[in-house]
């Protein structure tokens, strides 16, 4: 029960991790400065890795475990408070999340007025340099 105990414990500190990277990253965007997407979403994914193999080693950790009832009830507090904890830190990465996901579909949805707007830029543009090369172009009345 001692590595359960452990993995739970790796596995907390990781979820602060995470929390703590989109909880930066949420700042970052709310200065407008977007340059670290990449980095934010490897390291974000890489935290995902390093806490489903974590998962895997608990219930290895947990099917090896032998203990009867009485010493079972000696671990329940310390188990209880890992995953209050976990809850906790999940209900913080799932509001920044959200705060996130919001962030991003706004600049999305910026991004593609600016398309459209340099598209129809472009539009005019080329139309102005059409008319002006077809006047040019036509041959003078004497």
């Amino acid at each position: 029960m001692e590595d359960v105990i452990q993995y739970l414990t790796m596995k907390n500190k990781y979820y602060e991790k995470f929390y703590s990277l989109s909880r930066h990253f949420l700042e970052q965007t709310n200065k407008s400065k977007w340059d670290n997407l990449s980095f934010f979403v490897e390291n974000r994914e890489r935290l995902l890795n390093l806490i489903r193999s974590l998962d895997l080693k608990i219930a290895r950790a947990f099917k090896e475990c032998t203990l009867n009832e009485i010493e079972m009830d000696s671990y329940r507090n310390t188990l209880r408070k890992l995953f209050d904890k976990k809850k906790i830190l999940g209900d913080q990465i799932i509001s920044v999340d959200l705060q996130l996901i919001s962030k991003i579909d706004a600049f999305k949805t910026e991004t593609i007025k600016d398309l459209k707007s340099n598209l129809k830029t472009s539009s005019h543009l080329d139309s102005f340099t059409r008319t002006s090369q077809s006047k040019r172009s036509r041959p003078k009345d004497a």
